[in-house]
């Protein structure tokens, strides 16, 4: 491109957040927008940059929130295999293709925002930087199991924090018959004209940030840098470390009816057949981890009424033909007998893994099919 026509360019998807280096003079932004440096973020990346790995040859890397790609680009300069940005923002994702196309640097960005994150859409990465977002979440706690499914090793978080100042200390308090600790986390009131990918919705004390990590499931929290009412956060996994409650939130089902009745005769023989896809992280074992019943994952089903009441909570179950691991799916042939006594019911299928647990108990999406008995 001319340099007549970076410069149009550059006026035309202004504003510009982040101040880049095209080269040849050029930079994304020469002014401030909301207040912030002119060269931001060049302050926060002078600590970020020292908790990267040293050698990004073999890493790839998720920038969340990526804006127009500063911290992306930096990555990818620094040899990173691959690296995604992603953001809500379209105009984010315009600029973030535009800077890639003068610097002519392979970086990947796409229009996604963060709960729409997941080891299906985006796949899992060495390092995640999730940085000046935090604060600008409706849902904080969905987002942070989110960036967990997706952080094989590194998630470094940059924040805005409750004010030290005017921070309470962290208490502990009996909430029925267990002592809990309670974390001061602040509320953000929004002026009404307010745009909502600008509001900020929460602000977390140091303590409150530190254990929303835990329990996400992080193993290893350390707060590098607070300051200027902002921190910046570590969060590692253990390499070969599984906690129970992590395993289960990754047993996530799809299924999908292809063929069943509607109306049947009491008493009859029922035959629906269902494709299942193992949209989580976890692999389905036939067998069990143990290799008995245990943790064999199956199909299962309810039996309820069309006003929700029980008939039969373990009303059926189908065997997988074979393991399936994440992304896998399989035909299940599922066979049961009508109720004896006419009227509306509703099954319900599940994936059940065999006494631990039912897939829906850790989020996972049932299918409901209306019966009419005859």
């Amino acid at each position: 491109m001319t340099r007549e026509e970076i410069l149009s360019e550059l006026k035309r998807l202004e504003p510009w957040f982040h101040r880049i280096n095209l080269g040849g003079g050029l930079f994304t932004k020469t002014e401030s927008v909301m207040g912030e440096p002119v060269d931001h973020p060049f302050g926060p990346w002078q600590t970020i940059q020292e908790l990267l790995p040293r050698d990004l040859s073999d890493k790839t890397l998720l920038d969340v929130g990526c804006n127009a790609g500063f911290y992306a680009f930096e990555a990818k300069l620094r040899g990173a295999r691959r690296v995604l940005g992603v953001d809500g923002q379209r105009q984010h994702v315009r600029q973030g293709l535009f800077v890639r196309k003068v610097l002519g640097l392979d970086v990947e960005f796409r229009r996604l925002n963060v709960y729409e994150l997941n080891a299906r859409t985006v796949g899992q990465f060495d390092v995640t930087l999730a940085l000046g977002l935090l604060y600008h979440l409706k849902h904080p706690i969905l987002a942070l199991e989110n960036l967990y499914q997706v952080t094989k090793e590194l998630l470094i978080i940059e924040t805005a924090i409750m004010p030290p100042e005017q921070t309470p200390e962290s208490f502990a308090h009996p909430l029925g018959e267990q002592q809990m600790f309670l974390h001061p986390l602040a509320f953000v009131e929004n002026p009404t004209q307010a745009k909502e990918q600008v509001f900020n919705w929460f602000l977390p004390g140091i303590d409150a940030l530190r254990a929303m990590l835990r329990t996400t499931g992080f193993d290893e929290i350390e707060v590098v840098e607070s300051k200027n009412e902002r921190a910046i956060v570590v969060c590692r996994k253990k390499k070969g470390t599984s906690r129970e409650n992590d395993a289960l939130k990754h047993f996530v089902a799809q299924l999908k009816l292809e063929a069943g009745p509607h109306t049947v005769s009491a008493s009859s023989e029922l035959s629906f057949r269902l494709r299942v896809e193992n949209v989580g992280l976890a692999r389905w074992s036939t067998a069990g981890d143990a290799g008995d019943e245990t943790g064999a994952v199956s199909l299962g089903s309810h039996l309820l009424r069309a006003d929700e009441e029980e008939v039969d909570w373990d009303y059926g179950r189908a065997a997988l033909p074979r393991d399936l691991e994440p992304g896998d799916t399989a035909d299940i042939e599922f066979r049961v007998r009508a109720p004896r006594t006419a009227g509306r019911y509703i099954v319900e299928f599940d994936m059940v893994a065999e006494h631990v647990t039912w897939f829906e108990d850790h989020g996972s999406g049932t299918l409901r099919q209306p019966l009419i008995v005859e």
